[in-house]
C-alpha cells in the first residue's frame, strides 16, 4: 500500500496595507484514501520479461476552516475544500526479489468540491463541528468516485502509463490476472 501525499498547502494572502477582515477560529485538513488497485503488469522487451505492479490510488485532500468577522459581531462561517487526486507510481520486482518503485506522480481530480455554510463552532474548538452541507458535498464527491474508479484507472493506465511504456519498447504480456484489483 502507498501512502497519499500531503494535501496541497493552503497559501493565505495578507496585505500589510489592511486589517484582516476575519480571523481563523480553527482548521482541520486531512486526507483519505477512497480507492486503490494494485494491477500487475507483466513487462516484455525482446525476450527479456520483468514483473511490474502499477499502484493506483484515489484520495482526497479536505479542508474545514472557521472563520469569524475579525471586527465587531458576526457569526463564525464553516469553508470547505473537497480536493480529489488520482496516483500512480509503477513498481517493478527484480530477478533477485528485490522491489522497488519509480517516484509518484500525482494529478488533480475535477471532481473538487467547495462551499461554506454558517456554523455555531464554539470559540477555541479544535476542530469544526460536523455540518449537514459540508458532509453532503463530501459524500457526493467520494460518491461519484467510487462509481467511477474502475474507469479512472483503466483510463490512467491508458493515457499515462501504456505511452510511457510504448515509448520505452515494453509490451504488456496479457495475463488471466492482470485485471488488477481494486479496494474501497
Amino acid at each position: 500500500m502507498m501512502f497519499p501525499a500531503d494535501p496541497p498547502a493552503v497559501v493565505v494572502a495578507v496585505s500589510a496595507d489592511k486589517p484582516a477582515d476575519e480571523v481563523v477560529v480553527s482548521r482541520d485538513a486531512r486526507s483519505e484514501i477512497l480507492v486503490s488497485a494494485d494491477t500487475p503488469l507483466p513487462l516484455i522487451k525482446g525476450r527479456k520479461i520483468e514483473d511490474a505492479l502499477l499502484r493506483q490510488v484515489i484520495f482526497m485532500a479536505s479542508t474545514l476552516v472557521v472563520v469569524r468577522p475579525a471586527t465587531g459581531p458576526g457569526e463564525d462561517v464553516l469553508r470547505w475544500t473537497y480536493q480529489p487526486y488520482m496516483q500512480r507510481q509503477l513498481c517493478f520486482t527484480s530477478i533477485t526479489g528485490l522491489f522497488s518503485c519509480a517516484g509518484v506522480e500525482l494529478e488533480d481530480l475535477k471532481e473538487k468540491a467547495e462551499g461554506e455554510a454558517p456554523t455555531t463552532a464554539a470559540t477555541g474548538q479544535a476542530a469544526p463541528s460536523p455540518n449537514p452541507q459540508a458532509e453532503a458535498a463530501r459524500m457526493a464527491v467520494v460518491t461519484d468516485l467510487n462509481a467511477r474508479s474502475a474507469a479512472l484507472f483503466e483510463a490512467d493506465r491508458r493515457l499515462k502509463v501504456a505511452p510511457m511504456l510504448k515509448a520505452a519498447g515494453v509490451s504488456i504480456r496479457r495475463s488471466p490476472t492482470s485485471a488488477g484489483s481494486v479496494r474501497r
